[in-house]
């Protein structure tokens, strides 16, 4: 679920971080602690922490994530009433990357192909089992979410999700009961309808991780939504030899930089790290914290011309009543542009 560190705050933006494989929002100190002692930040974000099960295949956490984030949306916000929510920046480390940019994608047909050839409403079965299913082949992009950065995250999978970190995840890792109780009754009810059944049944983050695996393909295929914007932190770290000298940096010791490396991000850094920490590298936190102030700036630029065009039309408008053009429109009272200036 998401978690928050202090009381909900509906004129600040908000930024969802999401830790990677065996991990838990407690990696997220070094940064959170760094960007929280920025005044300018402190000010206008408020910082989020989603948590999830990461034995679980990336993909079936980001069908969760989408769907907690609806729920606290419509708690927090039922008529959509404060502007900072739409304005939401998700920032995920390793597997967490993954979560958050499949909040940013339309799967159209692309996640049901993996599955099966066969029509989707001809499947058998209990329709809550068919309706879980839906919500993880079939999903739009969330509207809430305007920016995304990535970490040290395995965009076409890794070499270390391999035969044998694969075997040994399937007999460490306890898959959610639910999720294989689900695909086990889907399977059995429709034979011969699913050509990838170990999706359903079997796979864990490991397995779903594996660079093999149909999922990367698809989430490349799928359209990304237009109005997102990426940014990417690469580690690498050199291969050092035992008797002296070293090898030039290819990955940072678990994803490489050919996986991590993504072409729609419109800036991407690279940070001599290991993977493991690379999140809370310095170089990676001030980044963090330029991209925050970058996307506070549009969102400052955005709602100035919502203002100025609300002004124009208003000044433009003769009352029925006097004739006298009204004044100028006030902006929603939790809009983003009543937020502080920068500091000089």
């Amino acid at each position: 679920g998401i978690y928050m560190l202090e009381p909900f705050d509906p004129t600040r933006i908000p930024v969802v971080m999401v830790h990677g494989l065996w991990s838990s929002p407690a990696t997220w100190m070094p940064m959170f602690n760094d960007l929280r002692s920025f005044p300018e930040l402190r000010k206008n974000y408020q910082f989020w922490f989603y948590q999830y099960p990461t034995g679980q295949p990336f993909w079936l956490s980001a069908t969760q994530m989408r769907e907690d984030l609806a729920r606290l949306r419509q708690s927090l916000d039922p008529e959509h009433r404060y502007l900072a929510l739409d304005q939401t920046v998700l920032v995920g480390h390793s597997m967490g990357g993954l979560v958050s940019r499949m909040q940013t994608i339309d799967s159209r047909e692309e996640f049901w192909k993996i599955l099966s050839d066969e029509p989707f409403g001809q499947l058998q079965g209990d329709p809550e089992d068919i309706g879980k299913l839906r919500d993880a082949a079939f999903f739009a992009a969330n509207r809430d979410v305007r920016r995304v950065v990535t970490i040290g995250t395995p965009h076409r999978g890794s070499d270390y999700a391999n035969d044998i970190t694969q075997w040994l995840g399937r007999k460490f890792i306890t898959l959610p009961t639910m999720m294989v109780a689900t695909g086990k009754n889907l399977v059995s009810k429709n034979p011969g309808v699913f050509q990838n059944a170990d999706l359903l049944i079997n796979n864990t983050s490991i397995d779903s991780l594996n660079p093999d695996s149909p999922v990367f393909p698809a989430m490349l295929r799928a359209p990304r939504a237009d109005w997102v914007t990426y940014h990417n932190i690469v580690g690498l770290v050199p291969k050092r030899h035992w008797f002296g000298g070293e090898e030039q940096a290819s990955d940072d010791g678990v994803v490489s930089y050919e996986s991590a490396h993504m072409d729609d991000a419109v800036s991407e850094i690279v940070v001599a790290s290991e993977h493991q920490t690379i999140h809370r590298n310095p170089k990676a936190i001030l980044e963090v914290r330029r991209i925050l102030l970058e996307h506070l700036e549009d969102v400052r630029d955005e709602y100035r011309m919502v203002q100025n065009g609300a002004r124009n039309m208003a000044q433009n408008s003769p009352s029925t009543a006097t004739g006298i053009p009204p004044g100028p429109a006030p902006l929603p009272a939790q809009s983003p542009l009543t937020l502080p200036q920068p500091a000089v």
